[in-house]
């Protein structure tokens, strides 16, 4: 008798910590992305908002894009340092801007790291009807034809801008960058003949490369990607020095007390985990990446210093 009502008063308090739980409000969380909707770093976003529910989080989306990701870092910057907004973001916004841009308000230490979303990586590709079938080939017609060796990218100063001059640096073959107002334009230029390359991310690249539209060269990954298993690494294509594994990240500012930073990467963290988050990852040709807070920080740092030596050799910078 006594188990009994043991387990049946066990069971009424259950049902109303349960009922507790549920009446608790959700707490509202910003998750402030540094990109267009509608865009890959975006819908990622987007689900890991929709597995936040379950942490008690609710989140909305807002968009901050322009400036190469520069809006939506000040949009965090300007929010109060309670946690209550988090920034999405593809890391070249700390790791490049800041040494392409010295008059940028603000600097990677001005933010913490959380955890990652999710990695990606670039590819080079070149048109369908391109004579080139594999980097060599595409380095030995640019050799070639140096008037005419061009390759498109989303922008000066990003990523794939200076991927595209370590590549002429380290084959020693000159390249003509293209920069555009985002990727789309530069993959039709490339699949109608008019633009002999393009450095893009996977994501973009995946649709026309299954559709015979374009053909992916090289890809930037530490090792080849799940999506384009036929794809050479830059390693295997003779660059081992331009190997990255790159990644969406999450971050917030280094003001906020360090419990709420970690409960906001505890709670990030077990969103990306779950099975319909990475069921859309798969969707979209991104691979599952969970970084601690502690990883990510290592691997922004090691970023900074490598893209701060290319920016150097380059001279380049935004303010010229």
């Amino acid at each position: 008798m006594l188990t009994r009502r043991y387990f049946l008063c066990a069971a009424a308090a259950s049902m109303m910590t349960c009922r507790a739980a549920r009446s608790q409000p959700a707490t509202r969380l910003r998750l402030l992305v540094a990109g267009p909707a509608g865009g890959a770093v975006d819908v990622a976003a987007r689900m890991a908002g929709e597995q936040l529910r379950g942490a008690g989080y609710l989140a909305i989306v807002e968009n901050h894009a322009g400036a190469a990701g520069q809006i939506g870092v000040e949009a965090l910057l300007r929010s109060p340092a309670d946690g209550g907004a988090v920034l999405i973001t593809p890391p070249g916004v700390f790791t490049i801007a800041p040494h392409v841009n010295a008059g940028l308000g603000y600097r990677m230490s001005d933010v913490a790291g959380l955890t990652t979303l999710c990695g990606y990586q670039f590819g080079v590709a070149v048109g369908a009807s391109a004579p080139a079938r594999t980097m060599a080939d595409f380095l030995g017609w640019a050799k070639a034809h140096p008037g005419e060796a061009s390759y498109g990218t989303p922008g000066a100063g990003t990523e794939p801008h200076f991927i595209g001059t370590e590549i002429e640096r380290l084959s020693g073959v000159p390249l003509i960058h293209v920069p555009y107002r985002g990727g789309a334009q530069a993959l039709n230029d490339i699949s109608g003949g008019h633009l002999p390359a393009v450095i893009s991310a996977l994501p973009n690249l995946v649709t026309p490369y299954k559709a015979g539209k374009a053909r992916v060269l090289m890809m930037t990954g530490t090792r080849r990607s799940a999506f384009m298993p036929d794809v050479p690494t830059v390693a295997e294509c003779g660059f081992p020095d331009l190997a990255s594994d790159l990644f969406y990240g999450a971050y917030t500012q280094t003001a906020v007390p360090a419990p709420v930073r970690q409960a906001l990467a505890q709670a990030l963290a077990k969103a990306c985990q779950a099975p319909a988050y990475r069921e859309g990852l798969a969707r979209m040709s991104l691979d599952p990446l969970a970084l601690s807070s502690q990883e990510l920080d290592a691997s922004m740092r090691a970023m900074d210093a490598k893209w701060a030596a290319v920016v150097k050799r380059t001279g380049f910078s935004l303010e010229k």
